[in-house]
């Protein structure tokens, strides 16, 4: 009675926590009369009324869910300005429950942020908010709610303000918003990533990305995975989120109307998706970008794009002659896309983005860094002896490369290239094959730097396959480069990598460290240190389309590429201040954090006006994490010195590291997070709190402490088994920092056990638990080899569980009579929806479950139990 006493006691208020952020769940306030959208354009003063409302909606084709609109549409309308305009937006709050609006990457006076309990005050339920700021900037921008987990509903629109004076004259400007869509409440989707069951592994079995058993066989990721679980580091995806759509404009498939061939068209790409990366490509090619974050830049050609959540791009595209061009965003981990189609006639297609092999981490990593592709720490991902034995440089269909375009590694012949070795000789009779006279052990590749050079090669010295390689400080003096004597097939020769095959290359002591940064004296440059090459086999490495560098017809966009138009080094004789930031987390938990702290548990970053603030980006995760800074702009410090490029929001690889830095010229505090929609929510951000200003007094009705409690979230998941041998339930309650468990299992007959338990976490593996436990059954003590019938109610039970290499949980637990118990429990990821469950103790009692995902929330579940026998049935969760 006690037991059930204390289980209602636990479920009534994840009821109350789960409620308050259904959307849609209770009908709307009584809508005032409505103002026109646009009431005000003269006079210097663009003034827009904005209604905030629940909603139904059917964005993905499938079925109407509950959703967020502003004005009765998704995306939100666009709001046009003029650089020098006075923005006044009123934004009316047609709900029962709290908004907000950010306006992404404007400068504006503090308190107009947008960011509800820290610079201004949330739009109360039935309430309006009118936001008054001058417009000291152009561009393309965006805005979106700052609440919860409201952007992912619906609530995100875009911002155009044209500059005073044009920069490019244009037959037609065009703003592409991208978005992703789930049909599911937002917050079920948060919860699912916080699950510690299958069920939080549905997500990658709907994208066809299982880690199970036989696909890592199937893809050669065994050795990898088990390399990996050793580590306790969970099964790679490139999103978390499976998504039901994804959006431009709202739509699938957007076009642009009323387009001439030739016509100059202004594309401004927005990037308001919760959680998706996009990479942007064209199917008529080059893609001209002209601008980042609102900021024009030197205007360079690509021909690929990876762009960060809440990053904005402007291309400038001529529309083809008689021809359809698609460009297309396709979502980084290739599970969807969504297109731009401009003229008229056969669709010149966007080639498609190869899958990413998600089974082999090293492979993907270095996809997911292409950003920037010299940054990554491949020794602190145990990436010292990594195999490339399967990348591949893939080309798009119907675009040869002259050089190394597409370069496809593991048909590349070295066996006419002749490289004399420099000290030792091999054997007469043991040529390597395909190196035959090569010894790579004696030469000097310290300075070699394989990234896109923005130099021109010499005019006497252009070597077409080679464009981008700096060779200046490399030893070749004593490599023999003259063909061998067997001759290329005529029609498979290749400028620039003729017979050149690189799958059985011996790299060893190859040092790939970029020439191009300075290092501090004794500090060798985080990403590179102590990597060693000797098993490098680089035959067949799949880069998912990567050049790694720039060649006449493939360019693959990174930030070394961005340049500045005018210089934008800050003042030498201003204090600099460095501030040392680790992008944390646990994939296993879904907890992000900042040097290991979630938000809620952080100090600010203190700053002082006046002063240069350097922020040291390290990520230490396997998830690229688009960082953004509110009210400022910041330097990427690039190749690019001087002309280093302005951002607001920046991708930040996997195991890299990048330094930023701004300009100290505000005040009060702003807010620096991952614009990940779940990472940010789960407690990766910071606020920056410039010393010595006050908090605006039009907070004082609303606390921190509002802001600070979303990392604090409790999430409830359990389920319910009945098979025909015996019943289990399994309920958790789970916050950043806290667990209660309960877990019973019945026979029908005159067996059962149920606990409860209160768990702390002490880092991400250990936790230290009381509670309580009710049994009758017959079990075996080890301690004595005798069997024990027991019965007994309301037991104190103290223990401590610990996660092994493998996810193993280990429970060591005592009762108030004495009982040791000591349990390791295991799940095996057999088949893509076919689990093995294990458990074990030291009562010679054992659990074997075989479980075969229906769906979500559904399973067909048998197995074995030592003390129940052998049955089956169905398993629901919730």
């Amino acid at each position: 009675m006690k037991l059930a006493t204390i289980l209602l006691l636990l479920l009534l208020p994840v009821v109350h926590v789960f409620a308050q952020h259904q959307h849609g769940a209770v009908s709307a306030a009584p809508a005032p009369a409505k103002k026109p959208f646009l009431e005000n354009s003269k006079g210097g003063k663009v003034e827009y009324h904005l209604y905030v409302n629940d909603t139904l909606a059917n964005i993905s084709g499938k079925r109407k869910v509950s959703a967020l609109a502003m004005n009765g549409q998704i995306p939100a309308p666009t709001l046009h300005f003029t650089e020098g305009d006075t923005a006044v937006i009123h934004v009316h709050n047609l709900m029962h429950h709290e908004t907000s609006i950010h306006w992404h990457g404007l400068l504006l006076p503090n308190k107009e942020d947008g960011v509800p309990y820290l610079t201004t005050a949330p739009v109360e339920p039935g309430g309006q908010y009118t936001f008054t700021f001058p417009l000291i900037q152009s561009g393309t921008f965006w805005y979106h709610s700052h609440t919860m987990l409201q952007e992912q509903s619906g609530l995100y629109g875009s911002i155009v303000i044209q500059p005073r004076k044009k920069t490019y004259e244009v037959d037609k400007e065009f703003v592409l918003l991208l978005s992703d869509w789930t049909d599911e409440n937002p917050r079920r989707v948060l919860n699912a990533l916080k699950r510690n069951d299958p069920a939080s592994e549905w997500y990658s079995i709907k994208k066809g990305y299982a880690q199970s058993l036989d696909k890592l066989i199937q893809h050669k990721g065994l050795g990898n995975r088990l390399k990996n679980g050793w580590k306790r580091m969970p099964p790679m995806d490139l999103s978390d989120v499976y998504y039901a759509a994804f959006l431009a404009n709202g739509k699938r498939k957007e076009s642009i109307p009323d387009l001439k061939p030739g016509d100059k068209v202004r594309l401004r790409v927005i990037n308001g998706s919760a959680s998706t990366y996009f990479y942007l490509h064209g199917g008529a090619g080059k893609l001209e970008l002209i601008s980042s974050d609102g900021i024009d830049v030197k205007p360079i050609k690509i021909d690929r794009l990876l762009m960060g959540i809440a990053e904005t791009y402007d291309f400038l595209l001529t529309v083809p002659k008689d021809r359809t061009m698609e460009f297309r965003a396709t979502a980084q981990d290739v599970s969807g896309f969504a297109s731009l189609y401009l003229g008229k006639g056969d669709t010149l297609s966007a080639a498609p983005i190869p899958k990413p092999n998600v089974w082999n981490m090293d492979e993907m990593m270095m996809g997911m860094a292409v950003n920037f592709p010299d940054r990554m720490n491949h020794s602190a991902m145990g990436m010292g002896k990594m195999d490339h034995s399967k990348m591949k440089m893939e080309q798009p269909a119907g675009k040869p490369g002259k050089g190394h375009e597409g370069m496809d590694m593991d048909k590349m012949d070295h066996s006419k290239m002749k490289m004399e070795p420099a000290e030792k000789k091999q054997p007469a009779d043991k040529p390597e094959k395909g190196h035959e006279g090569m010894d790579m052990d004696k030469m000097d590749h310290s300075k070699m730097n394989m990234e896109p050079a923005q130099k021109k090669q010499p005019a006497d010295k252009p070597e077409k396959g080679h464009e981008g390689m700096d060779m200046d400080k490399m030893d070749h003096s004593k490599m023999n480069m003259e063909p061998s004597q067997k001759k290329q097939p005529a029609d498979k020769s290749e400028k620039g990598n003729e017979s050149m095959d690189m799958s059985k290359m011996d790299h060893s002591k190859m040092n790939m460290e970029p020439s191009q940064k300075k290092q501090p004296a004794g500090k060798p440059e985080k990403g590179h240190e102590g990597m060693d090459m000797d098993k490098m086999d680089h035959g067949k490495m799949n880069m998912g389309g990567m050049q790694m560098g720039k060649t006449d017809s493939m360019t693959i966009f990174n930030y070394d590429l961005l340049s500045a138009q005018q210089k934008t080094s800050f003042d030498s004789s201003k204090p600099v201040r460095t501030v040392h930031l680790k992008l944390t987390g646990s994939m296993y938990r879904y907890v992000w954090s900042i040097n290991n702290k979630v938000l809620s548990q952080a100090d600010k970053i203190g700053i002082k006006k006046g002063e240069i603030v350097r922020f040291e980006l390290e990520n230490t995760t396997m998830m690229n994490h688009p960082m953004h800074l509110h009210g400022h702009y910041f330097r990427v410090l690039n190749k690019n010195g001087e002309f280093s490029p302005l951002k607001h929001t920046l991708d930040v690889p996997p195991m890299t590291s990048i330094t930023i830095e701004f300009d100290a010229t505000e005040e009060k505090d702003w807010f620096f997070h991952c614009h990940v929609l779940y990472h940010m929510m789960s407690g990766m951000a910071r606020i920056v709190e410039y010393q010595g200003s006050s908090r605006d007094t039009s907070l004082a009705r609303y606390p921190l402490k509002n802001l600070l409690k979303e990392d604090k979230m409790w999430f409830f998941y359990g389920s319910i088994a009945a098979k025909s041998h015996m019943a289990e339930a399994k309920a958790n309650f789970i916050n950043r920092s806290n667990a209660i468990r309960f877990e019973g299992n019945y026979n029908y007959g005159s067996q059962y056990e149920a606990n409860i338990s209160y768990e702390r976490y002490i880092g991400d593996w250990l936790r230290p638990y009381i509670g309580f436990g009710a049994v009758k059954q017959r079990y075996y003590n080890i301690f004595n080899g005798e069997q024990t019938f027991e019965q007994d109610f309301d037991l104190p039970v103290i223990g401590v569980r610990y996660t092994l290499p493998f996810f193993i949980d280990a429970d060591l637990r005592v009762n108030s009579n004495g009982r040791v118990r000591f349990a390791l429990e295991g799940e095996e990821w057999l088949l893509p929806k076919l689990f093995f469950n294990w458990r074990i103790n030291t009562d010679k009692e054992y659990h074997l479950d075989v479980e075969y995902m229906l769906g979500k929330y559904i399973s067909l579940s048998g197995g074995y139990d030592s003390r129940y026998k052998l049955g089956g049935g169905l398993l629901v969760r919730f």
